[in-house]
């Protein structure tokens, strides 16, 4: 919810007024003719961190050059065909906007400003198309400007680093982790407070990549360091399924073998223990030993009873297996935690990350690129067809506004505020226009009068609640009233109230296509993340995805986290039974294919035969019922088989049994088939 700005906001604004003011300054000097787009330059490139700023100053510079580029080679060749010059334009914004939602790094900026650039150079002077090359030259020129202004004020002058806000938030949300670990472990089940938990780190921690990649733009310091993260990231994040994994087998065997249950807890106490309280261990040999000894404890519990139940003895045996991976995993983390906070590195950084390609959604990609093309095309016939004069705003604006909401799910409510903002920057601009701007004289004056619209919306931006409609006043203001050193008496009434309506259409004409074309909501959103970790699961069980356990981890977390920041918007309950299942299932489903090739025949044809299962129960073919009946199928034959390799599958079974039919009832195996404990392997669900 919006709040009164504080002292940290009203500071922000003061900057980005100054480096506005200085943006404006220097452009009157130089007498550009288009002054106003470097003040806008400032507002939208202004960031409360040097990092974010830095970033989006780059690729707005980068953006901006690539679309100057496009509009010289375009315009001229094509203006004089302009259902050709449409279709062009509308497909270069297209492309554009769908690259920047493809790239998941700080770069997609500059894929979308190439994109909108275009229409912003183009249609303002379609009428003067011989003008096209200096145009873009002052618009590069201009945006420079303001970027350079910017940095000055927010980048060097008076920065605020990134990099300590990322360590904090890093360490803060290791402690959550820690937490909700220690809590998964000891703590009574309780599926909503455990769900909301797990969700909740999952948004925090798509967050930090977010920090890094605008922290890995600040100059000097911690820069290369700083790469320690993405690993520490990726390992740590994998953390709550494997978590999940281990509680679905505590209640498992609580049910099945209480006595057993109950001789784990000691353990569980123990490991939830030094979870909770490693992560403020200082670095040393005593994290190292506290880790020792709890693989130590493992192995003594090992020794214990084993249930005569044999499916008590596998939930026993995975689980035990998972804790050991939990241990690894969670003393990985530490060490990368050290390295990254380490105030002197002992070793070199890695090298900067490739990060496994995470979750795109084609469709909705593709409906982005449509919905800014489609506004275009259809506010160019709007123009053309009706002759208006400064019509050439309606496409303009539609596609602008498309590209720069084309990241939500359903645009509508950002554009519904965003219009909001722009009608106020109309109003304003009018009353400076025509009521302020004739009574004053000289560039003291003009700041003086700007300095009170303009300190209330930079302290507005400086808010997420409110940035949306502030930063449309900071840059639509300026714009609407062609801001000029010289102030012009002979300013029309009539051409300003014509342009502020040209405007207003433009971003209706997008409300309207957003809401043909993409206004799906939150749970059509949510429904196609969850049909994607389906596909990718049958994909898997056919044998047909990569067999990269890397890649496969990084776009389901994708998925999920991108899950996680949806569901507050609707009733969890739709997906909780959902909710990292198929990730469980996909790593138990490649496990079993990795070591299918030493199966005896009998328990490979079985396996064969439930990887074919929970490939067509995956897409639609196959009754859940049926799934079932071949999993415990699957387990008789290679609990029978009774090698090192059938015990692995088996275990890999019962994992993939308890992902997909938590709930279902305990298989009817054998008593003479639970297998025995052998030294464990690793397994992640």
């Amino acid at each position: 919810m919006p709040a009164f700005p504080g002292r940290a906001d009203w500071l922000f604004s003061l900057r980005s007024f100054a480096a506005a003011t200085l943006a404006l300054w220097i452009a009157f000097s130089l007498d550009l003719p288009r002054p106003y787009w470097a003040v806008g330059t400032v507002y939208i490139v202004s960031q409360t961190f040097a990092g974010a700023l830095r970033a989006k100053a780059l690729w707005r510079l980068v953006g901006t050059f690539c679309g100057g580029a496009f509009s010289v080679l375009v315009m001229p060749a094509l203006i004089n065909e302009p259902i050709l010059f449409s279709l062009a334009v509308a497909l270069w914004i297209g492309l554009c906007l769908a690259a920047s939602l493809y790239d998941p790094t700080q770069r997609s900026y500059g894929f979308l400003l190439s994109g909108y650039t275009a229409a912003l150079i183009c249609f303002p002077i379609v009428d003067h198309p011989g003008t096209i090359f200096d145009t873009a030259i002052y618009r590069v020129v201009e945006t420079s400007l303001g970027i350079l202004c910017a940095l000055l004020l927010h980048g060097f002058l008076f920065p605020r680093p990134s990099a300590p806000r990322l360590l904090a938030a890093t360490q803060a949300w290791l402690k959550d982790l820690a937490r909700y670990g220690a809590d998964s472990l000891t703590s009574p089940h309780d599926p909503a407070r455990f769900s909301a938990e797990r969700r909740r780190i999952g948004r925090d921690g798509a967050a930090l990549f977010v920090l890094f990649q605008q922290a890995r733009y600040e100059a000097p310091g911690r820069g290369a360091q700083l790469l320690w993260l993405p690993r520490l990231h990726e390992r740590a994040r994998a953390l709550p399924t494997l978590l999940t994994a281990i509680g679905e087998r505590v209640r498992t065997l609580a049910a099945l073998d209480p006595a057993a249950a109950a001789a784990l807890r000691p353990l569980l106490a123990d490991m939830a223990g030094w979870m909770a309280h490693s992560i403020e261990a200082p670095a040393g040999p005593a994290r190292t030993l506290s880790a020792h000894r709890m693989e130590g404890r493992l192995r003594e519990v090992e020794q214990l009873d084993i249930p005569a139940d044999p499916w008590a003895a596998l939930v026993r045996e995975g689980l035990l297996e998972r804790l050991r991976e939990l241990v690894g995993q969670w003393r990985e983390c530490r060490l990368l935690t050290e390295r990254l906070l380490a105030a002197r590195p002992q070793e070199p950084a890695p090298s900067d990350p490739a990060r496994p390609p995470g979750h795109v959604d084609p469709l909705l990609v593709g409906l982005s690129g449509l919905a800014a093309g489609l506004a275009l095309l259809l506010g160019c016939a709007f123009w053309i067809g009706t002759g208006w004069a400064h019509g050439s705003s309606v496409p303009m604006m539609g596609a602008v506004a498309l590209c720069i909401f084309g990241q939500f799910d359903d645009p509508a409510p950002a554009l519904k505020k965003f219009i909001a903002g722009s009608l106020l920057a109309v109003l304003i601009a009018g009353l400076y226009q025509f009521a302020v701007l004739p009574m004053i004289d000289g560039f003291p004056l003009l700041i003086l009068a700007l300095a009170p619209t303009y300190l209330v919306a930079g302290a507005l931006i400086a808010q997420p609640a409110t940035m949306g409609p502030a930063l449309a006043v900071a840059v639509t203001t300026p714009t609407v009233m062609s801001l000029q050193e010289i102030y012009s008496p002979a300013a029309d009434f009539a051409t300003y109230l014509d342009g502020g309506l040209a405007t207003a259409a433009g971003l209706v004409l997008a409300l309207a296509v957003a809401r043909l074309v993409r206004s799906f909501g939150v749970s059509w959103r949510v429904r196609r993340l969850v049909a994607a970790d389906r596909r990718d699961l049958a994909s898997m069980a056919e044998g047909r995805a990569p067999a990269d356990l890397r890649r496969i981890l990084g776009v389901m977390l994708d998925r999920f986290e991108a899950l996680a920041a949806r569901l507050s918007a609707i009733d969890a309950q739709t997906v909780r039974l959902t909710e990292l299942a198929d990730l469980r299932a996909a790593v138990n489903v490649l496990r079993l294919r990795e070591g299918m090739a030493g199966l005896p025949a009998p328990a490979r044809a079985a396996t064969e035969a439930i990887l074919a299962a929970v490939a067509a129960e995956a897409r639609g073919r196959l009754p859940a019922s049926a799934l079932l009946e071949r999993l415990d199928a699957a387990l008789l034959a290679c609990m029978a088989a009774g090698t090192r390799t059938a015990r692995r599958a088996t275990l890999a079974l019962s994992g993939l049994r308890l992902a997909l039919f938590p709930d279902a009832a305990p298989p009817a195996l054998r008593p003479g088939d639970a297998p025995r404990p052998e030294p464990a392997r690793n397994l992640v669900a």
